[in-house]
């Protein structure tokens, strides 16, 4: 009879999804909540939902594995009829998010490993055609070295 040992891991999404979101925080200090895998709360008018949406394995070794990992951010303005004030008004977020994400293409996580590659491959301007929000969505990815062992 074979025993296994436990498998000793690091929670690679939780430290990946805590960095961005220190990222955007940090950027917006307060005036722009970030939700990890949730609605957007009632009254809230706008926020940014992170969204983990899966990995793909780029590199295996022996010693470890690169991991692609995919993040759907959402920037949510929970107002319908758009007016060309509003529509400046997320434009520029949208703008703003680009540019911090483009500054940010590596981030240290906690455990002191990297995520790298980080970037936005997509972006699409909607409108919710339930709530009438105006929702951007982008899909973000970053590679990451983990498994060591």
């Amino acid at each position: 009879k074979i025993l296994k040992m436990a498998v000793n891991f690091t929670n690679n999404w939780k430290n990946i999804l805590d960095k961005l979101e220190s990222i955007l925080e940090t950027e917006f200090k307060g005036a722009l909540p970030v939700y990890k895998g949730k609605d957007v709360p009632k009254g809230v008018n706008q926020a940014i939902q992170l969204i983990p949406t899966g990995t793909v394995l780029n590199e295996y070794n022996i010693i470890s594995e690169i991991r692609e990992f995919s993040v759907t951010l959402r920037y949510v303005f929970a107002e319908a009829n758009v007016n060309e004030k509003a529509l400046d008004h997320i434009l520029r977020q949208v703008s703003r998010i680009e540019a911090l994400i483009h500054d940010n293409s590596a981030m240290t996580l906690a455990d002191s490993t990297n995520a790298f590659n980080c970037r936005f491959e997509t972006t699409n301007l909607n409108t919710d055609e339930d709530s009438g929000a105006h929702i951007t969505e982008w899909e973000w990815k970053c590679q990451h070295q983990g498994n060591f062992g």
